[in-house]
């Protein structure tokens, strides 16, 4: 195991390293991958969203998404 300190990247501070460390990284590099996956996701559908509403004005109609 090294002695060596890394510095934390969610709040600056240093921690030695060690299994907590190498768990915390992999952890928060997981939580970045899936939180870029969401905002993907959620980008992609406000697009096909607002092409659907676009869509829908060029052709006269307008649609809502409330249900009565």
């Amino acid at each position: 195991m090294m002695n060596s300190r890394r510095i934390c990247p969610a709040d600056g501070s240093q921690y030695k390293d060690s299994a907590v460390g190498l768990v915390f990284m992999e952890s928060a590099a997981g939580l970045a991958m899936e939180t870029s996956k969401v905002e993907s996701v959620v980008r992609n559908q406000a697009r096909a969203r607002l092409n659907q509403l676009k869509h829908n004005k060029s052709a006269g109609t307008m649609t809502t998404s409330c249900k009565r």
